[in-house]
């Protein structure tokens, strides 16, 4: 699964080598948070990475859920050093014209990576990561205790011995695995510009062969890319494709501020993201659609689950199975989640277009209408049973730092089986309900574990999600099973 150093170890360097509980590799937001967050809960961890911050990356605007993340995590002064902008309105010209698409509570951000990146890489090094920067990961030998790693760093090499083995190092693919494609082959070309009247509002728009996204940043320049088919255009043809949309309307005295930038775009998951010693977080794990502009949140999203997940090997390794299967479902769920939401998206635009772009890249299903929302109000009187194609799964899942094995709902109407909802348990709450209960009493009934109103907005939720329903409705009685999906 790992390369082996390009040049044999020197045993008599290996007697000095540095000894550290986790080394990771790649310091982008992936890496930092993850190490960040192993270090907090007291692991020692070495951070590498090959380029000296900031420098210019892609992805510069981000959803909101990035903001609630870092907050979660003590980090979210980040966004304000950074200088995040706030993002009220996006120009959309996709499937029916120029239209804005506003956002009253401006939660988007747009943000120089550079900066954010470094901010974040701080942070690591205030959590107790020890970073070596720039450095160069030259490869590894598993052992019975872990890991020899070879780090290059100023002409010399660095031995580094470590129980676990971490890699964030994003498209470069430090660590060797199984990537499977999970969307079109797509190739970005980008370049960033300067000049008068620069667009102040993000930009998306669909070609004839091609989409485009314009991306104003906080430093004054304007980022232009067009996703296309790596079979179809050469980035040679990259400013004839961008005269093809309307990202420069308007603009005068433009001039490029960089050079002109090619990188692979096209979605994918690796079916190799966690062993016994090794894990992947960010897009060495999975890569989404860049439709979504979530691929910083995602890689987060992945740092932090990856953190708890690496707790969980480490020091109960007991619980390795339930570990690494919790977290390879939680990675395919995500790449086949944000695989059907982009094909929608495509859908939209292939509706009227005919390029084999479109049709490669669009969805030939769509999601069921969405089932009605209740609260127990409107069944505050009727009384109630829990659906007979309700069952209880034993599901992994995250419980004070550890992943662990619990029991889930699971229901033909959840995406997937569920454990907590708004951060209370859900199973040993309704596995107390009987046939007959009205809302109120339901509620009453939890209220050892639950407030009142929790109780009825929990039930709300249930009958929503038509885990419970009216008992004259009930079809013909068969009992709530109990069955295991996992394999452990």
């Amino acid at each position: 699964m790992f390369p082996r150093p390009r040049e044999p170890f020197v045993f008599e360097v290996i007697v000095k080598a540095k000894q550290t509980d986790i080394c990771v590799v790649g310091g982008g937001p992936a890496g930092s948070m993850l190490a960040a967050q192993l270090a907090s809960v007291g692991h020692s961890v070495v951070l590498v990475e090959r380029v000296e911050f900031p420098r210019r990356h892609l992805g510069e605007s981000l959803t909101p859920g990035v903001r609630s993340l870092l907050q979660a995590t003590g980090a979210c002064d980040v966004l304000n050093q950074a200088g995040a902008s706030t993002v009220e309105s996006v120009l959309v010209n996709w499937d029916g014209g120029l239209r804005e698409r506003t956002d009253p509570e401006a939660k988007g951000m747009l943000v120089d990576r550079g900066r954010f990146d470094a901010l974040l890489l701080k942070h690591a090094r205030t959590a107790g990561v020890q970073v070596l920067q720039p450095a160069i990961f030259r490869g590894c030998i598993p052992f019975a205790e872990g890991w020899r790693i070879n780090i290059e760093r100023g002409g010399e090499t660095i031995p580094v011995h470590a129980r676990f083995l971490a890699d964030a190092s994003g498209r470069a693919f430090t660590t060797r695995g199984r990537k499977r494609r999970a969307g079109a082959q797509t190739t970005a070309f980008y370049a960033y510009w300067q000049g008068s009247d620069l667009p102040r509002r993000p930009r998306i728009e669909a070609g004839s062969d091609a989409w485009y996204w314009g991306v104003p940043i906080p430093d004054g320049t304007y980022n232009t890319l067009v996703f296309v088919d790596p079979r179809t255009y050469a980035p040679e043809r990259f400013q004839e494709l961008i005269a093809r949309s309307g990202l420069l309307e308007g603009c005068r005295n433009i001039r490029l501020a960089s050079p002109i930038q090619a990188a692979d775009a096209t979605p994918y998951i690796d079916e190799e993201s966690v062993t016994h010693r090794s894990i992947k977080v960010g897009d060495a794990a999975l890569s989404i659609d860049p439709l979504s502009s979530s691929g910083v949140q995602k890689a987060i999203q992945t740092a932090l689950s990856g953190a708890v997940v690496v707790n969980t090997l480490v020091r109960k390794p007991e619980s390795s199975a339930a570990a690494m299967e919790f977290y390879r479902s939680s990675l395919a769920a995500a790449s086949e989640r944000h695989s059907n939401w982009a094909g929608e998206y495509y859908s939209a635009a292939a509706a009227t277009r005919d390029a084999e772009f479109w049709r490669r890249r669009a969805s030939r299903s769509f999601p069921a209408e969405a089932a009605p929302s209740f609260t127990a109000s409107d069944f505050a009187d009727e009384p109630l049973a829990l659906s007979p194609d309700l069952t209880f799964v034993e599901l992994p899942c995250i419980e004070g730092g550890f992943v662990t094995v619990k029991s889930a709902l699971h229901h033909p109407s959840l995406d997937r089986p569920v454990t907590f909802v708004g951060g209370c348990e859900m199973p040993p709450l309704v596995q107390r309900v009987r046939k007959g209960m009205k809302p109120m009493e339901i509620a009453l009934l939890w209220s050892d574990r639950v407030s009142i109103k929790t109780g009825l907005a929990l039930a709300g939720w249930l009958l929503g999600k038509g885990l419970l329903i009216r008992a004259r409705e009930e079809k013909a009685q068969k009992p709530v099973r109990q069955i295991t999906p996992i394999r452990v």
